[in-house]
């Protein structure tokens, strides 16, 4: 076939797709609408940036003027501003399991006494351990207002008997320890786990809208038309039907862009041009896979099961949430089979961290490993597009 035969034939495909991209209500929901949705969805989802305000239930059975106190600097803490005061830790207990509030916090009869005279006092934290984050983040607020409230204690302890501000403030904390975030110091949620949900977004798009784009052709016994329409080259009906919805997923990764870099002002400490390359990468990456499975299939419903599954999956071992060096030895690979791990890789490193460009470029790479699976089924997808056995099947 001559270049120009060819290139005919991907225009023509092309052609045909934009004309059943538009008249098809489900290619379009599938396409554009449903992503849409759910990127919008997610932008109101954490346009509250950073956590605050859980609810604690505080017991104080010591009702005194320092136990009072304590119960102010909780509630001053902007994690654990959320303050419900009751009478027992029957009725705490009772508040956890209705689910109305996330930890207690008792303040035990004799608090008072113990810190007057010089004993130690003791502070009782509970949580309901069913969400590590929630958990964490009221246990560090209550930590830090009960902290400060002891350092309080012994700097007028000091200075009463005598020590200066300087020399009381020494004994208070001997040991002054600092934190600093290196890449998220706001622990801002929209700069780094709203970018993670948005890019799962966009590769179960790209998968279902490949798979629907070819898998329909199957079930409407229209596949040999689709060929003929590109001279019967099976390379070019192919990249004339993925080139719309290509064009399609690459601009919603652009309001992805604007969301995040734009909208909620996330830093952008690396190369924005290897960004949209990765974004471009990902989505090619997702299409190849989604051939392939509809090659090995060649059923339409077997084959978004698949790939919405396989989509899926690739949150859970991509380690945003759980990181891969503290996954089992024999688990570990199986992060790599997941052009996804590369994607939050790479956005990491130039949006977050800002290493150098060339560095992304091994998670280009092997994104690009998963864009030759279907150049292996070539020979099987083009026997399952014209044997009719494979037409009208769910």
């Amino acid at each position: 076939m001559t270049i120009k035969r060819f290139c005919s034939g991907i225009t023509t495909s092309a052609r045909r797709e934009v004309e059943r991209l538009t008249t098809n209500r489900e290619y379009r929901a599938v396409v554009w609408w449903l992503p849409l949705g759910v990127i919008i969805f997610f932008a109101l989802f954490f346009s509250q940036e950073v956590v605050g305000a859980l609810p604690i239930a505080v017991v104080d059975e010591d009702n005194t003027s320092l136990s009072r106190k304590v119960v102010s600097m909780i509630r001053a803490t902007p994690q654990t501003s959320l303050v419900e005061e009751v009478a027992d830790m029957a009725t705490a207990k009772s508040r956890v399991l209705q689910g109305d509030v996330v930890a207690v916090v008792e303040i035990p009869n004799g608090f008072a006494k113990d810190i007057l005279s010089g004993e130690p006092a003791s502070i009782i934290f509970y949580d309901s351990g069913a969400n590590i984050s929630t958990n964490s983040l009221a246990a560090k607020g209550i930590q830090t207002a009960i902290t400060s409230f002891g350092v309080g204690v012994s700097l007028q302890r000091a200075e009463m008997q005598g020590a200066t501000p300087d020399q009381a403030m020494a004994q208070a904390m001997p040991i002054a320890f600092a934190t600093y975030g290196l890449f998220n110091p706001w622990l801002n949620y929209a700069y780094y786990v709203a970018p993670c949900f948005w890019a799962m977004v966009l590769i179960i798009a790209a998968m279902l809208s490949t798979i629907y784009a070819v898998g329909t052709e199957l079930r409407s016994a229209t596949s040999v038309e689709w060929l003929r329409s590109a001279n019967g080259s099976l390379v070019a009906a192919l990249m004339g039907k993925l080139a719309p919805t290509t064009l399609a997923m690459w601009l919603l990764s652009l309001v992805i862009g604007v969301l995040i870099f734009g909208v909620f002002g996330a830093p952008l400490q690396g190369s924005w041009l290897m960004l949209v390359a990765g974004c471009a990468t990902l989505i090619v990456a997702y299409q190849a896979v989604a051939l392939f499975i509809v090659a090995i299939t060649a059923s339409f419903r077997l084959s978004l099961s698949l790939g919405g599954g396989y989509s899926v999956l690739a949150f859970t071992f991509s380690g945003v949430t759980f990181p891969t060096m503290a996954m089992i030895a024999w688990v570990q690979p199986f992060t790599m089979l997941f052009p996804y791990t590369f994607f939050m890789r790479l956005y990491i490193d130039q949006a977050v961290r800002g290493v150098a460009w060339w560095l992304s470029m091994q998670d280009i790479a092997a994104m690009l490993l998963f864009c030759l699976l279907p150049l292996l089924l070539l020979g099987r997808l083009k026997k399952v597009a014209i044997n009719r056995k494979f037409w009208c099947r769910l």
